[in-house]
């Protein structure tokens, strides 16, 4: 019968196409991959959620030093200015909850026609697996992540508590997966086997113990920080009917090498909406601002390659009083916005390689080293991660005017605490 044939497909699964090899099994290699993107996906938001909100908390500092902007000059001014942030991450930002996502379980019997085809023939119905190893691999995939969702259900599948952000550390952390013993427990629970005869159980259980799947998978240890710190240049230029250009540009440059590679741009427009008061006993202004950034990181042993893209939009509102013709005292509440596309390209970990037999194994602490017989993961696997954060933020601060040069201060309170200074000179 169809539901019999199975055992005919698993023999054929995993005695006739998988080619054995001295080192690594390269079916078991790939069912690990898939695994991993599983697991990867699953936790790669809250991951770098944190550095979303940094970002983008970060990225809207530093917009102004007062409220106040001439109605009109005589010729055009430049205010050229170099503007630093300094926070501090909070504990709750290092750590989160990990979890994995299998996907939704799936109609084994109706999977099976994507990956060959029922032939009808003497002795009855028969299943025949496609040709190609893309058929074996699909299958394989399936019919293993399917004993996965069983084995999750079951408890078998072990999290840890806790799993350190991109501001986080925790090394070696890592997901147990199933042994071979669970396996087969799941397996024996499913309707499909119990249906089968007692040889034929006996086959498939050989079969399923010499899968000889990876025992753990180890989660993104982090980069253990626990302070950010960025520069800004920034040039304004005035003004027409109360009205400031705000332009930003950071070529690509490493502040930290945990961060990575940094690259920052932003344009805005600073409107003075005191210009229409009767009478102007404080300064008030209006800005809006669009930024983009481009963050760039090689991270660990394997060297996954991060390529993060973040589109920025801040509204602010802001107030100011002159206070003896050279002190400003200034504070303004801002809506912010970052939408973050992250491109993630990674192989096994390097554990993991070891495991599988694709890598030999290094002293400790070292990188292992490719050889012919034993290359390593040399299929990268890429993952497209979505984040996004909203944020209001509340600034207070004062600035110091003497000629052409301004310093200012700041304290920005939101989902992350920020202190800012700045330097300003105008020509």
């Amino acid at each position: 019968m169809i539901k019999k044939s199975i055992v005919f497909l698993i023999v054929i699964l995993f005695a006739t196409h998988i080619q054995a090899q001295q080192f690594y099994n390269p079916l078991a290699v790939d069912i690990t991959r898939a695994i991993l993107k599983d697991l990867f996906e699953s936790n790669a938001v809250p991951y770098i959620q944190p550095m979303v909100n940094t970002i983008n908390a970060t990225s809207n500092a530093r917009f102004y030093d007062r409220a106040y902007v001439p109605d009109a000059v005589d010729r055009p001014y430049v205010r050229v200015s170099v503007n630093g942030m300094s926070g501090y991450i909070n504990e709750d930002q290092r750590w989160y909850t990990p979890q994995i996502d299998l996907g939704p379980r799936v109609n084994v019997l109706v999977e099976l026609a994507k990956y060959g085809k029922v032939v009808i023939g003497p002795s009855g119905p028969s299943f025949v697996i496609g040709p190609l190893y893309s058929d074996t691999l699909g299958l394989a995939t399936m019919l293993v992540q399917e004993l996965f969702r069983d084995s999750q259900d079951s408890g078998f599948i072990v999290l840890p508590d806790s799993a350190a952000t991109l501001f986080g550390q925790r090394p070696d952390n890592v997901v147990l997966l199933p042994t071979n013993a669970q396996l087969l427990s799941v397996l024996h629970n499913r309707a499909e086997y119990k249906l089968l005869d007692a040889a034929s159980k006996a086959t498939i259980d050989a079969l399923v113990s010499n899968v000889n799947l990876v025992g753990f998978l180890t989660l993104p240890p982090g980069v253990d920080m626990t302070r950010i710190i960025a520069a800004v240049p920034q040039i304004e230029i005035g003004a027409l009917f109360g009205t400031e250009l705000l332009i930003r540009f950071l070529p690509p440059i490493e502040f930290d090498p945990n961060v990575g590679e940094f690259s920052f741009w932003g344009i805005g427009i600073k409107h003075s909406l005191s210009q229409y008061f009767p009478e102007r006993w404080f300064d008030l202004a209006i800005q809006g601002v669009y930024q983009g950034t481009r963050l760039r990181n090689t991270v660990g042993f394997t060297e996954s390659k991060l390529d993060a893209n973040a589109s920025i939009y801040s509204v602010n509102m802001h107030a100011s009083k002159n206070l003896w013709k050279v002190l400003d005292i200034y504070t303004g509440i801002a809506y912010e916005n970052i939408a973050v596309t992250s491109n993630y390209t990674y192989v096994l970990p390097q554990e993991t390689q070891i495991e599988l037999g694709l890598l030999p194994a290094p002293p400790l602490g070292q990188r292992a080293i490719p050889t012919l017989d034993q290359p390593g993961d040399l299929r990268p696997q890429t993952s497209i991660v979505k984040a996004m954060n909203t944020n209001v933020k509340w600034t207070i601060g004062a600035s110091l005017g003497y000629g052409p040069v301004r310093i200012a201060v700041d304290y920005n309170v939101s989902t992350f605490n920020i202190f800012t200074a700045g330097l300003s000179i105008t020509l």
